[in-house]
């Protein structure tokens, strides 16, 4: 039986592709070091920021399902089909989407890379569970993928790209598909398994793990299909890897990864209406047994993949409940595997999320952080305003699904306490941008700028007596050169005794030459048309040179649009507004915030209405 050294050949692509190296005891110290840098702890940068995001991917509106992730260039792309969450059935099932990170915590540009075909018979039903390589031979990337046809009877087709962003379906379509003689699969069922594949290359070979069921005797077994092809369009079946030989071995075997790690072999799947992910581990794929199955983690569709050598992610599909039982979310979330030196006793590695940044963290107050998505929500409260998928909250108790802490709307309360403090960093920058929320308790209930030597505070926030946060800002440009740290403190028991704080980030727009002496250069704001249909400018004027800052927020708080720091001469200017987010989408009509702030952190604000 063929034993893939967890075959990606490696590319002109600054990767590491294979996935198992015997790690030498020196090579083990490398490895955590590595960890850390992928998972967990970051260097400092220049300038600082903390965003709370942690290590999972969102597709919002929909439910993530089974997906594949490659890294090229230094970029990690993720491709999955989805299910919306209006609609969560397998049918709905009718795109491979992409998605780019450049850390796997801040994720973009969720596009289409497959589209359902609804003139193909076969691929009519739905479009499901990528599986994406590197086809070094031929300078290109490939895709397995499963097709369902109307009936969602499954087969494989193949799909290839020159640059992970424009895919064509290639070869005749299917590719794969199952001997009718030797597996239970038949055109004319309701449902036929042959699906999730799973693609590596050894020996010269492609290889494919499919998830499949077939008669063992009498018996209707779940059984992993295992072809190989020298080119992806002809494939020949060399033979069940693995059969499901436990007490219920007609349940199939789904989402399969075959991994070497050192001298050990080892299994990964999910059971079919099980929860949880499966492992069979041993030096040889002949000593695979149901009877030493163990569950790796809870979850579902496991991925492994080796981007450095020695660090292996792992990442699998995480639900979660949503709010006022509206239904079932589904996320990737994304860890490391561990094993023994030789590959042995594989474990889940689940560092802590703020451990990345906050070197500090007291109290019980910390116990729940970093919130995972908007947490107030989930018990009938306002918006937290946050960027993204995290924040932090000093009462919330959810960091994440699989995180084995909290639940979605479940909170500390307010009579918990508790501290974070930064690793130290120089100011660099000219002024510190961040969003605030919670109780109104300035001397008890906070976010500080400190002296990293002696703890002097040096600016603060609290909140506004709601929850939803709000931006504030530090002007810190008389502290560049200076030793500092970041603390958030939760000090207060009392009524409204908690803080909310999301995105924290330094910036430096102020020319060194020009010196901040005037309070505020700031005159005149005009919003023109208003109400907009949707573009409007927005008038000011500057008394003196300086930079400016117009940036448009909704409600919540969430800054939707900037123009990006300006320079300018004294005197009027305008900007003009076309309607269009950051994301480059429409925004939706309603009210909105303009704030147009100069360099010495002075404002002016006023209220914009667009209309459609």
């Amino acid at each position: 039986m063929p034993r893939p050294a967890f075959g990606r050949s490696a590319p002109v692509h600054a990767r590491v592709w294979t996935r198992a190296r015997h790690p030498a005891p020196a090579a083990l110290a490398l490895a955590a070091i590595l960890a850390a840098c992928l998972l967990g702890a970051r260097p400092a940068s220049a300038l600082i920021r903390y965003d709370f995001e942690q290590k999972y991917f969102t597709h919002p509106g929909r439910q993530v399902w089974d997906f594949s992730i490659v890294r090229a260039d230094g970029t990690y792309h993720i491709f999955y089909h989805t299910i919306p969450l209006a609609n969560p059935t397998a049918v709905a099932a009718d795109t491979i989407w992409h998605a780019k990170s450049p850390d796997l915590s801040h994720w973009h540009s969720r596009t289409p890379a497959l589209i359902t075909a609804a003139g193909s018979p076969w691929e009519q039903g739905a479009s499901w569970a990528p599986a994406v390589e590197r086809d070094e031979d031929n300078n290109r990337w490939v895709m397995l993928y499963t097709g369902c046809d109307a009936q969602m009877n499954q087969r494989i087709g193949l799909a290839t790209s020159p640059d992970l962003e424009r895919w064509k379906r290639s070869g005749p379509d299917p590719v794969i598909v199952p001997d009718q003689g030797q597996y239970i699969w038949n055109t004319a069922s309701g449902w036929a398994d042959f699906r999730d594949p799973f693609l590596y290359r050894q020996d010269g070979l492609w290889h494919s793990l499919v998830t499949a069921k077939k008669l063992v005797g009498a018996q209707p077994t779940g059984v992993l299909y295992h072809g190989t092809s020298p080119d992806l369009i002809t494939w020949t079946d060399v033979g069940p890897i693995f059969q499901n030989n436990s007490s219920q071995p007609a349940k199939v075997l789904e989402s399969s990864q075959y991994v070497t790690i050192g001298s050990w072999q080892h299994l990964l799947f999910g059971v079919f209406d099980a929860v949880g992910i499966t492992i069979l581990s041993a030096p040889d794929p002949s000593g695979w047994t149901m009877a030493s199955a163990r569950l790796l983690d809870n979850g579902y569709a496991p991925e492994v993949d080796t981007f450095d050598a020695g660090v292996h992610m792992f990442s699998r599909l995480a639900n979660y409940q949503l709010p006022q039982s509206a239904g079932t979310g589904y996320v990737v979330r994304l860890d490391t595997l561990r094993t023994n030196a030789d590959g042995s006793n594989p474990i889940v590695w689940k560092p802590h999320a703020l451990d990345a940044d906050w070197i500090v963290r007291t109290g019980t107050a910390t116990l729940g952080g970093p919130t995972f998505g908007d947490n107030p929500l989930y018990h009938s409260e306002p918006t937290s305003g946050l960027v993204g998928t995290g924040y932090f909250g000093s009462r919330d108790y959810y960091p994440g699904p699989l995180s084995g802490r909290g639940a979605p709307g479940v909170t500390l309360g307010d009579a918990v306490t508790g501290r974070l403090e930064g690793r130290p960093f120089t100011v660099t920058g000219n002024r510190i941008a961040l969003l605030v929320g919670g109780g109104e308790y300035p001397n008890t209930c906070y976010v500080a700028l400190v002296d990293a030597n002696d703890g002097t505070i040096l600016r603060s926030e609290t909140g506004n007596g709601g929850v939803t946060m709000t931006p504030r800002q530090w002007l810190v440009g008389d502290l560049r050169g200076r030793q500092c740290r970041i603390v958030i403190a939760d000090e207060e028991g009392g009524a409204g005794g908690f803080i909310n704080v999301d995105e924290i980030e330094e910036i430096d727009d102020a020319p060194a030459a020009v010196a901040p002496d005037r309070v505020s250069g700031l005159a005149a704001l005009s919003i023109s048309p208003n109400p907009a249909n949707p573009a409007t400018r927005i008038t000011y004027a500057l008394d003196r040179p300086g930079t400016v800052v117009v940036a448009v927020y909704d409600l919540r708080g969430r800054r939707v649009w900037d123009s990006g720091s300006r320079w300018q001469a004294a005197g009027p200017a305008a900007v003009l507004w076309t309607g269009v987010g950051a994301d480059g989408l429409p925004v939706p009509s309603g009210a909105y915030l303009v704030r147009v702030t100069d360099d010495r952190g002075a404002y002016l604000s006023g209220r914009l209405t667009i209309l459609k």
